[in-house]
């Protein structure tokens, strides 16, 4: 292992190079099986006449220019002179041309002009499954699966069920549910002997269960474990719990092969997962840091260096070659570093961290080695730009906190933010997030960033300064002094503020003094210093946020880690935990990249969160939530966040159709 630093502003010309572009299977196979059963029928065969030959003819070589329409033709036009008895057969193969080319708006005429009742067993048969995938093609799965229950003995049919258990796959993942969809799959997986065909079915397979969660996961397998489904399942289980640790994943593996013995994804899926897990996640050999070590972000740019450093020093990897270069404060220059970083031999550039330099490779349009950098921008860069940006992203929190809010049952809610860029960029996002859930933002308060006193914002959100008004006209009006306690709005069920640890400190007690006591108080992890301290953060008690592992984790393996970083860097780990751990995650997720796109690993769980990555090479976190408790973060539990979901339930139930607006 080579570390070295480097101060380099040197010019160069990029080079072009395609970055690795993930490209998921198709979900629905090419229905070739049909023209199969077009060809059998319960009729005795009939002799071909030489026109039939000529028309089969002159069918092939329209299919094979693609030309399905012109090719259903040639049956149609013979079923208009075709003797009665042979026009069923003659419109059924054409409408399976038609549905071989998803022509569905020719296809429907077809099968309306066919008389089902003139049709023997097998023909309806072949009748039924070319309606039942129009019902699909025009998203009708409820009358798809309706008609399939016509079909008793899939068996019995000439393929033996293929296109019957292709079709009800179809149909359940359209309709959402993964756990059937693929128990059909696992049918079809029994009826294939094509290897390339069987390996693209356990794809579905795999693809289906990746929908479902962890709990969803655990609760479905059956024990004892002898059923094909619960070893597809355990199997993802395994591979989402080690997705990161490929020594622990063959651990695993070796066990789960001697509870499933003979397994169908030892035939197909597991190798090609082998296979492509052996290309992905090879770490680059020449890896060079673009930081900032010097100007106004060079102590953000140590934490990060020295959380890399630290995840380095875990795996010690011989192969790699690692070098840190100064990108200093001018955005200008970040190109020439990166040019040298990549004439040095770098295959792979971790940063830049500032938003302006970010942004100077976006718009380069060429970048010769893959960048993950170290921060997001809102632009988009083109797609085939092999620029990776992960950050911690405010807006993330607070889509986050839009999902918390509403699945723990309150749909209408009030916010107080900082009035500037940052709070109104961020609370823009959460907004967002809650409106397109069915949540409604009623007011919005802000206030001065660097204020102490939020009792004007506050008494604005609340409606608690109509309130005073309202008192204060009676009072005029009778002439005499009335007893009076403000009333604020009764339609709001839940409070979102965003600010830092000296506002919310604040803002909670204010809260309550305002009679808002009783709200639920939401936010992100900036509301909480990340190092505890009871005595300071008692008053924010009851406060719900989201943060992420590295800090909230208190005896598991994060907490060591945090605790070993103390010891090493007592003052800037405490300050920086947050950029220790992005620095930490940024060296152990990038092997991974090459796998986030991929069934059963697209989620990576880090020290910065569970890590998915997006179609523009966004890397997202997905964060734990805690409450103070008498000043100090308790982690939530899974069941807690279940009590919730049934909350919601149990308030959207109650609501009734409206709410009660404030007096």
């Amino acid at each position: 292992m080579h570390i070295r630093f480097h101060l380099i502003y040197n010019r160069r010309s990029p080079k072009q190079v395609s970055p690795f572009v993930f490209v998921s299977r198709l979900y629905v196979l090419l229905p070739l099986v049909l023209l199969g059963l077009v060809s059998c029928g319960g009729s005795p065969v009939q002799p071909v006449r030489p026109s039939d030959q000529g028309i089969d003819a002159r069918v092939r070589s329209w299919v094979e220019q693609g030309d399905y329409l012109t090719a259903a033709r040639q049956y149609l036009d013979a079923a208009r002179t075709a003797a009665p008895d042979q026009r069923p057969a003659l419109r059924l193969k054409a409408a399976a041309l038609l549905e071989q080319g998803e022509l569905w708006d020719q296809l429907q005429p077809v099968l309306a002009s066919i008389d089902t009742r003139t049709l023997n067993d097998a023909q309806q048969i072949r009748h039924l499954l070319l309606s039942v995938r129009l019902d699909l093609a025009e998203g009708r799965s409820e009358a798809a699966l309706q008609k399939l229950q016509a079909i008793h003995n899939p068996e019995l049919l000439p393929d033996h069920g293929y296109r019957y258990y292709q079709l009800r796959a179809m149909a359940y993942a359209m309709r959402g549910n993964a756990l059937e969809a693929a128990r059909q799959l696992i049918w079809l997986d029994g009826l294939l002997d094509d290897p390339q065909q069987r390996l693209e079915n356990q794809y579905r397979i795999w693809e289906q269960l990746s929908t479902l969660t962890d709990q969803a996961l655990e609760q479905l397998r059956t024990s004892p474990p002898p059923d094909p489904l619960s070893g597809w399942m355990e199997l993802l289980q395994i591979t989402r719990q080690s997705h990161g640790d490929r020594q622990e994943w063959m651990r695993q593996l070796a066990n789960w092969r001697n509870r499933y013995p003979g397994h169908a994804a030892e035939s197909a899926l597991l190798p090609d997962l082998l296979g492509q897990l052996e290309q992905l996640t090879a770490r680059p050999q020449h890896i060079a840091v673009l930081l900032p070590f010097s100007g106004r972000a060079s102590e953000s740019a140590a934490a990060l260096r020295d959380g890399m450093l630290a995840a380095w020093y875990e795996e010690q990897p011989v192969e790699t070659s690692l070098r840190f270069y100064d990108t200093g404060g001018d955005a200008m220059l970040l190109w020439s570093v990166y040019q040298q970083a990549v004439d040095d031999g770098a295959d792979f550039v971790i940063g830049p961290l500032l938003k302006e330099s970010i942004q100077q490779l976006s718009q380069s349009g060429l970048l010769p080695v893959p960048v993950m950098a170290l921060n997001q921008i809102s632009t988009e860069p083109e797609n085939d730009l092999p620029l990776y940006q992960f950050g911690l992203a405010p807006e993330d929190e607070a889509r986050q906190a839009a999902q918390r809010i509403f699945s723990d049952g309150h749909q209408y809610v009030v916010s107080l933010v900082p009035d500037n860029p940052w709070g109104e960029r961020v609370f823009t996002a959460f907004a967002s997030a809650f409106g397109d859930l069915g949540g409604e933002v009623l007011e919005t308060g802000h206030y001065p960033p660097r204020t102490a006193d939020f009792k004007k914002p506050i008494e604005r959100t609340l409606n608690l300064d109509d309130s005073k008004r309202r008192h204060n006209a009676l009072q005029r009006l009778l002439g005499e002094k009335l007893n009076y306690e403000p009333r604020r709005r009764q339609d709001v069920e839940a409070v979102f503020i965003l600010g830092f640890p000296q506002q919310a400190r604040q803002l909670r007690p204010q809260l309550r003094f305002h009679h808002a006591g009783d709200l639920p108080v939401y936010s992100t992890s900036h509301v909480y210093a990340a190092t505890s301290d009871p005595g300071l953060d008692r008053d924010m008690d009851g406060l719900l946020f989201c943060d992420i592992p590295w800090v909230l984790d208190t005896g598991g393996r994060w907490a060591e880690k945090r605790q070993m970083l103390a010891s090493v860097w007592p003052v800037r780990s405490k300050r920086f935990q947050r950029l220790f751990a992005l620095g930490y995650d940024a060296w152990q997720v990038t092997p991974w990249l090459g796998t986030l796109n991929m069934p059963g690993f697209a989620k990576y769980p880090g020290a910065t969160g569970v890590l998915t990555l997006d179609e523009h090479k966004r890397l997202h976190r997905t964060l734990e939530w805690a409450q103070f408790r008498r000043g100090i973060p308790q982690k939530l539990t899974h069941s807690e966040t279940s009590v919730s979901m049934e909350g919601r339930h149990e308030s959207q139930k109650n609501r009734g159709p409206g709410r009660s607006p404030g007096l």
